[in-house]
């Protein structure tokens, strides 16, 4: 095997990675649809167009203003401000109505982010093998999820991948966590360690070029001394599976970092 080989000689095959704040899986897929439904439960002539007394928004609506406020040319810090203001005016004072389209928002502008923005970093690096979190999901719910939203769906597949590997696959706590029946932190007991034997597997099947898109938390590593010392002594599931890999002759090499938008642009 590969990685016997390499181990032997003191090599070490190197694994690319998106670290992403928002991974894009089944799961984001069934979050967006949950927060679709959310907009669209809220009462329908809540918000008035200004000077069109008879003519009104849906929640949903606001939600895509607020999005092409914010995407408008390139995100910036003016544009995300912008966005938040018109939630703010629509929600009219209502506590509860600003909550959710603020929540909404949030959900949604950074899935739509790390979404096209790990497209972007992919096709740069031209995999020939692709690994991502989570399990397949229907191309359909997908396309439903953006278009729902006012945005053309991404492409998650570079030209150049030959294989692509879901790295939740035969891992059943995944699913259990997409049913709702387990938490993030239950889910991800054993999870890394599921995914290190996947990718080892992988890369002694498959020659070529390799990028793993996955959640920061999963493939990141601590960027300062006072980070490094939190996750040593926290009760963590996640962020070993560097250490899985390298003990299998894998390096994991982060080659993009794509951050919450909004924590980049503004609290919310």
């Amino acid at each position: 095997m590969f990685s016997e080989v390499a181990c032997r000689m003191g090599e070490s095959r190197v694994l690319y990675a998106i670290a992403e704040s928002c991974p894009f899986d089944a799961l984001l897929v069934k979050e967006m649809k949950r927060s679709v439904n959310s907009l669209l439960q809220l009462n329908l002539k809540r918000f008035r167009i200004p000077q069109k007394m008879t003519t009104h928004y849906s929640a949903l609506d606001v939600v895509k203003q607020a999005l092409e406020l914010l995407y408008e040319f390139s995100p910036s810090e003016r544009n995300y401000r912008e966005a938040m203001r018109t939630i703010q005016v629509y929600s009219e004072g209502d506590q509860e109505m600003l909550s959710t389209l603020r929540a909404c928002f949030s959900l949604i502008t950074n899935a739509v982010y790390n979404a096209f923005s790990g497209q972007r970093h992919a096709e740069a690096l031209a995999p020939d093998i692709l690994l991502l979190q989570g399990i397949p999901f229907k191309q359909t719910e997908l396309e439903q999820a953006f278009r729902f939203v006012g945005v053309k769906p991404p492409d998650v597949m570079p030209r150049s991948v030959k294989t692509t590997v879901f790295l939740d696959n035969g891992f059943e706590p995944y699913r259990h966590l997409l049913d709702g029946e387990l938490t993030h932190e239950q889910a991800n007991i054993g999870r890394e360690e599921h995914w290190a034997g996947i990718i080892e597997d992988t890369l002694t099947k498959n020659a070529g070029k390799a990028l793993i898109r996955a959640g920061a938390e999963h493939v990141d590593q601590p960027r300062s001394g006072l980070e490094a010392i939190i996750t040593k002594f926290r009760a963590s599931r996640t962020g070993r599976l560097r250490g899985r890999l390298q003990k299998k002759g894998i390096t994991l090499k982060v080659s993009y970092r794509i951050e919450n938008i909004n924590e980049v642009f503004g609290k919310t």
